[in-house]
């Protein structure tokens, strides 16, 4: 189980939980200064997600490393809580962490920027957002945007996932081998913002996992 420093006691009405990365995700590498730096429009669009999601942040690095950083960027207050030390072979124990604070998996999503790395270890139910991706930095906002287009489809974002993706235009030339494991259904979508869609299945894996990448 990852390590856990501090904890309230959920709701039981507060079941849906947004997962964000650190590194590369929450602090992209800043190329010019050659520094990390926070996600453009977080002060901005972390709270107003934060009224829909309780909203924790999963790293590889340590709890106290991560929050002096959180701090530093002035970020912190926005987290309920930093799961360190998560160093799985595939994946980030999501489903654990849901069991442990009353999370309910299907209304649960996860950001990060690396897609081995930030799906969901233990449960087939958390979607997965890759943003900053190819040496691009998002705002804020485009994750916040395309939260909002995936609770239009549906409260249950695996359901919501699997609608989009039966829209959508098929992407073959992303298929194929993908982190020591395969892409397996990709396709492209653009509703006011252009996104992928890929089904991401891995040996390590009991399902395939649902990844959005903007």
């Amino acid at each position: 189980m990852p390590h856990n420093d501090s904890a309230r006691p959920p709701s039981p009405t507060d079941r849906n939980v947004l997962f964000w990365d650190l590194a590369g995700t929450l602090l992209p590498w800043d190329q010019q200064s050659g520094r990390p730096s926070v996600l453009p429009g977080c002060d901005e669009y972390l709270p107003e997600l934060r009224r829909d999601f309780r909203m924790y942040v999963t790293t590889g690095d340590s709890c106290g490393g991560a929050r002096q950083f959180l701090k530093e960027f002035e970020i912190l207050e926005h987290f309920e809580n930093v799961y360190g030390d998560l160093m799985g072979p595939v994946g980030k124990p999501y489903g654990a962490i849901l069991r442990e604070v009353g999370g309910d998996p299907a209304g649960s999503l996860a950001v990060g920027d690396r897609l081995k790395s930030d799906v969901a270890a233990d449960t087939p139910d958390v979607v997965t957002v890759l943003i900053n991706q190819d040496g691009q930095t998002h705002n804020c906002a485009t994750v916040a945007f395309l939260v909002r287009l995936l609770q239009r489809q549906d409260a249950d974002f695996p359901a919501a996932f699997d609608a989009l993706l039966a829209g959508a235009e098929p992407d073959p030339t992303a298929l194929g081998e993908a982190r020591g494991g395969a892409i397996t259904a990709a396709a492209r979508r653009d509703d006011g913002l252009s996104y992928r869609l890929w089904r991401f299945e891995h040996t390590l894996l009991d399902e395939p996992r649902r990844v959005v990448v903007i």
